[in-house]
């Protein structure tokens, strides 16, 4: 035996894991459907934001554009920053927590926003004496505060990463 290269089958490195490769490719797609869901997302905050302005006729205020405003500023910032993160473009250590602390703040204010206009729902339904708990079992409740929580997750595991 010869200790030439095409002889030393034994020694050569692996080729590398296809599996490695896919997993970055599928992280650049999930990061790509992230940035095109962007579009329908803008599509919806300008009608709402139509109808927030249609709303003035009946009584809106400033608070309606504010809530408008954090709502969609917290789903909009959960795309664009998931997508930044999914195909790499946080590089920096700085700029990814600085991301998930973005987001963990956004959503709480959310939160506090959200728990806010629930509050003034329940008095302005009239259900006062139901319970928070009742309340928050109904589908139009608590699917408003999921996005929240959401948040809150999505932002600690850019974090984490």
């Amino acid at each position: 035996m010869s200790n030439t290269p095409e002889w030393d089958f034994m020694n050569e490195k692996a080729p590398p894991h296809s599996s490695e490769k896919s997993k970055i490719t599928l992280d650049y797609a999930f990061g790509i459907l992230c940035f095109f869901l962007l579009i329908p997302t803008l599509l919806f905050a300008f009608g709402e934001f139509m109808d927030t302005i249609d709303f003035l006729e009946y009584g809106a205020d400033i608070w309606d554009f504010v809530s408008w405003f954090l709502y969609t500023t917290t789903i909009f910032s959960i795309l664009l920053i998931s997508g930044f993160h999914f195909t790499g473009v946080l590089k920096s250590e700085s700029a990814r927590i600085g991301s998930g602390i973005f987001l963990i703040t956004i959503s709480i204010v959310n939160l506090i926003s959200r728990f806010y206009d629930l509050r003034e729902e329940r008095g302005n339904w009239g259900i006062s004496g139901e319970s928070w708990l009742e309340f928050l079992y109904w589908p139009s409740t608590h699917e408003r505060l999921e996005l929240v929580f959401l948040g809150v997750i999505i932002g600690f595991l850019i974090i984490k990463k």
